[in-house]
């Protein structure tokens, strides 16, 4: 009986549930706004660059504020900061479709919005998984199944919400699908509010600078964290190619159809769901470095099929496929990087692995848009799979020669 009840905490706490909850709810309007804005650049400027800068202009503070994000989430505590910055984002996301309807919303004026939106996402990594971390404990298979349950709510999102997006963009506008987001994020802040405080007061550090810069040695002797970031990198540099691949094949491929767009990322949504899904259950039964292992195998071997110019459906299919090995790579990743560092440099640790995810993301936005409006979709995408397929071996180096604990 104590065993059994052991096994559902605390997964099973309302507390957990408010988080994962809080997350589902911001991250269908998030997923839908994923189509919607990108969609609203495509079509007016019938630019694939134009659209690529709305994605580095979201992406680019990330990497940049990650370092300043973990002092704050030190500082003010992950609550609070998911909360404040729940609220700021409700903000600026009902800013553009206002500022639409009044004709003041030139393209600096937006990428200045968009900038501002990814300023506060800097902070949502750390601030989401020290969250977790407070609620789950630091037992490693917790941890991990919990991050995989978290993606869970972040994938069944990705499923959701860009289907319905491409439905209403046909039905309201690009725009005006973004209120519908910026009531999530309201919502997501009144639910994060019901979280009691964590009982550790947020910590006042006298030396700043210095908890960061021992963060920075930390992640650097540790090799598995120092290897698992290397492969992250990569990860942050190939997929953001295929997110802006997706858009582009239904103006290309598949007749300019809107919901076409939402389809293909609703399997990209659907895919990562069933793996974060399969995660939470072999999270307890396999080590996250072998875990993480067989996710970037089956990665790249998806990736492969991507490229080939086919009927919707299949293309779909491999998007999803894809998709689906990725959270087994994240998730352990993720777990071992709230779990090893010492408790007092954590805040500190999460936003570097968080900037080794984001900080190519920029550039391959950027690059992306170029690439697709002067070479074949099929050889960027080919490309990406053989990225894919080199970033496998750097977990597969941990499984042949694990580093020391």
């Amino acid at each position: 009986m104590t065993g059994a009840l052991a096994e559902r905490s605390p997964l099973r706490t309302w507390r957990f549930g408010r988080v994962i909850a809080a997350e589902f709810v911001s991250a269908i309007g998030t997923q839908m706004t994923l189509l919607a804005l990108p969609w609203f650049v495509l079509m007016t400027s019938g630019s694939p660059s134009q659209m690529g800068l709305v994605f580095v202009a979201e992406i680019l503070p990330v990497p940049l504020l990650s370092m300043p994000a973990g002092l704050l989430v030190a500082r003010w505590g992950a609550r609070r900061v998911s909360i404040v910055g729940d609220l700021v984002n409700a903000v600026l996301l009902a800013s553009v479709p206002t500022l639409y309807l009044l004709d003041m919303l030139p393209f600096g004026v937006l990428l200045t919005i968009v900038a501002g939106i990814g300023a506060v996402n800097s902070t949502y990594f750390p601030a989401q998984r020290m969250l977790l971390s407070e609620v789950i404990g630091s037992d490693e298979g917790a941890v991990t199944a919990g991050n995989a349950l978290f993606e869970t709510a972040t994938s069944t999102a990705r499923l959701i919400g860009p289907a319905v997006a491409g439905f209403l963009v046909g039905w309201v506008g690009a725009t005006n699908v973004l209120w519908i987001d910026t009531g999530t994020f309201v919502v997501s802040a009144l639910l994060l509010l019901g979280v009691p405080r964590d009982t550790a007061a947020p910590r006042q550090e006298s030396s700043s600078s210095g908890r960061m810069l021992e963060g920075v040695r930390y992640l650097w002797r540790d090799q598995v964290l120092r290897r698992m970031s290397l492969a992250a990198f990569g990860y942050g540099a190939l997929m953001p190619v295929v997110m802006i691949a997706l858009p582009v094949m239904a103006r290309d491929r598949y007749e300019a159809n809107p919901q076409v767009a939402g389809w293909l990322l609703a399997a990209w949504g659907g895919g990562t769901a069933v793996g974060t899904l399969i995660v939470a259950w072999l999270a307890r039964r396999i080590p996250p470095i072998k875990l993480a292992a067989a996710g970037s195998v089956g990665a790249a071997l998806a990736l492969w099929f991507v490229p080939w110019d086919q009927p919707f459906l299949t293309e779909a299919l491999a998007v999803a496929m894809s998709c689906m090995f990725l959270p087994a790579v994240t998730a352990p990743a993720v777990a071992l990087l709230t779990t090893r560092p010492p408790e007092h440099i954590r805040p500190h640790v999460v936003p570097l692995f968080g900037a080794a995810v984001f900080v190519a993301s920029p550039l391959s936005y950027a690059l992306a848009g170029v690439l697709f409006e002067h070479v074949a979709m099929s050889a960027v995408l080919a490309g990406v799979a053989v990225g894919a397929t080199l970033c496998a071996l750097v977990p597969i180096s941990l499984v042949r020669r694990p580093a020391e604990d």
